[in-house]
């Protein structure tokens, strides 16, 4: 009866640089920071546990050890698969609907955005109190530099931000290495960023580890009819001590415990028995955005030190029968966002946290024959916080200028993660993360 989390030991970014053993330890002592009345005091001889999953989520959710909430944190929403971002953020303009005859949206179904020539899918009309508000600013015409139409190729230059030859790290693990010692005094925590559904390769570092959860509500314990989860959770214990000679069995030894917690305290924030009633109507796709999103508010208000979190959001691969789909996929961002904020303001979280959209690419400006669109170029990027320069869009369509099919790129999304990583902080900002210095939108206020 195995534990469900393959994903979370074998998705820890940069857990093979650090070395299993090691891992284990880092992530034993944030938990042990964020719930000390779970977990045992360190002595030589280490003893089984008599804790079980249910009481580590309960003394977390109740611990007055939750630690100082003044750090600003940054989400990341990825949408996979390359969003389409002209039917997302609507131009009007002729070309528009002379290139999309039956999937191009009328005038009269978009959300009118208050100061832009554009207007929002109608799935998106919840966003629009954060538009009022000045919360959220739109980018248009997004792209890395040589953006490539390939999913592969993409994701790898959008997780790094580095534009041509691949990277070993992701834009956010090189921050976190950089930050590292004035934010933790050089010591190394794997719950500073987690991955929810997707986005691990951009948190991946080198002095630096992240937490990687494919599926936050299958992230518990498979106990099967009848089993008790309290003995299961000895039994697993039990094999933690004595420590095997032998280096790889022993570092699988000394993961077990701070895995039996961190699986307590994540399955806590994913709240499972609350999911959506939406489903995404891509096969296979994943948890959807009200889930990831849920789960995300709670690991921000239990306040264990989450500095970035990607939450990534599959689907958004429309090559055929786009209008059903992409409406349901944006009724799903839109309400999951929503939540989000909702939740936020309520655990007074809201004015410390920015979320930024990505997508690896556009779609072509022409619908194809399976009332779809394919690979494009220029896409789309939203930005929300309370220190968001709001109610703007930056950037644009040129789409009397087609650039191979798609929209041209008009915006280095650098400048974007740039200034997201400013207004998070850190010695020197943005300083040492991008080859390059992109230019600056002025996208924030503060």
């Amino acid at each position: 009866m195995p534990i469900s989390r393959r994903a979370f030991l074998g998705g820890a970014a940069g857990a093979a640089a650090a070395g299993g053993s090691a891992w284990a330890a880092l992530l034993r002592d944030s938990l042990e920071a964020a719930a000390p009345a779970v977990r045992p005091s360190p002595t030589t001889t280490r003893a089984p546990v008599t804790t079980t999953t249910a009481a580590v989520a309960e003394a977390v959710a109740s611990s007055s050890a939750r630690l100082p909430v003044t750090e600003r944190v940054l989400v990341v929403l990825e949408m996979d698969g390359g969003n389409d971002a002209l039917n997302t953020l609507v131009p009007a303009v002729g070309r528009y609907h002379d290139a999309r005859p039956e999937i191009g949206l009328s005038d009269g179904q978009l959300v009118t955005l208050t100061g832009a020539e554009y207007g929002l899918h109608p799935a998106l009309a919840g966003l629009t109190p954060f538009w009022e508000a000045g919360m959220m600013s739109a980018i248009a015409g997004v792209a890395m530099p040589q953006q490539s139409r390939s999913h592969f190729t993409a994701k790898d230059a959008w997780w790094s931000g580095v534009g041509g030859a691949p990277s070993q790290t992701g834009w956010l693990g090189r921050w976190l290495d950089l930050s590292l010692d004035a934010e933790r005094n050089g010591v190394d925590d794997p719950l500073r960023a987690i991955a929810l559904g997707g986005g691990s390769p951009a948190l991946v570092g080198v002095q630096t580890t992240a937490t990687a959860i494919r599926d936050p509500a299958a992230f518990t314990l498979a106990t099967g009819p009848g089993v008790d989860e309290g003995g299961l959770v000895e039994a697993f214990l039990a094999t933690a001590s004595a420590l095997n000679a032998e280096p790889t069995l022993a570092a699988a030894q000394q993961a077990i415990p701070g895995t039996l917690d961190a699986v307590a305290l994540l399955a806590a924030a994913a709240d499972s028995d609350n999911l959506s009633a939406y489903e995404n109507p891509t096969p296979g796709a994943g948890r959807t955005a009200v889930d990831l999103l849920s789960t995300a508010a709670n690991i921000i208000a239990m306040g264990i030190g989450t500095r970035v979190l990607t939450v990534g959001v599959r689907g958004f691969d429309t090559h055929a029968n786009q209008v059903e789909n992409h409406q349901a996929l944006l009724q799903d961002l839109a309400s999951g966002l929503a939540s989000f904020f909702t939740a936020l303001e309520a655990s007074g979280d809201l004015d410390r946290v920015m979320v930024i959209t990505t997508s690896e690419f556009g779609r072509q400006i022409a619908e194809n024959g399976s009332a779809g669109t394919d690979h494009g170029k220029g896409g789309l990027q939203f930005i929300f916080g309370p220190t968001v320069a709001g109610g703007i869009v930056h950037g644009g369509y040129d789409l009397g200028a087609v650039d191979d099919g798609g929209v041209p790129p008009v915006v280095d999304t650098r400048s974007v993660y740039r200034s997201a990583l400013e207004w998070l902080g850190g010695p020197g900002g943005a300083d040492g993360v991008f080859e390059e210095d992109p230019a600056v939108l002025g996208l924030l206020t503060a």
